[in-house]
C-alpha cells in the first residue's frame, strides 16, 4: 500500500506528509485506484475505502487518509 501512497503524493505533486495534511483539513482526498498496474487518481470523501474507478469499472479507490491508516 505504501507503493500507492508514495504514487499519489508523486501525482499529486507534493510529499506524503503534505498530502496527509492538505487532506486531513478539507472536505476531499485524493484517492487512487489499488488494482495492481492502474493509476486511475480521482478526489475522494476523506473515508472513501471503495469508491468508483473509472478505469477499471470497479470500487476500488482509495483515499489517501484511508490509505495511510489515519481513518
Amino acid at each position: 500500500m505504501c507503493e500507492k501512497l508514495d504514487l499519489l503524493a508523486d501525482i499529486e505533486g507534493m510529499e506524503v506528509m503534505e498530502m496527509l495534511e492538505h487532506a486531513t483539513f478539507d472536505s476531499v482526498s485524493p484517492g487512487i485506484c489499488m488494482t495492481p498496474g492502474c493509476t486511475y487518481t480521482t478526489e475522494v470523501e476523506p473515508d472513501q475505502g471503495h469508491g468508483w474507478c473509472e478505469e477499471c469499472n470497479k470500487g476500488t479507490v482509495m483515499s489517501a487518509l484511508m490509505l495511510a491508516g489515519i481513518i
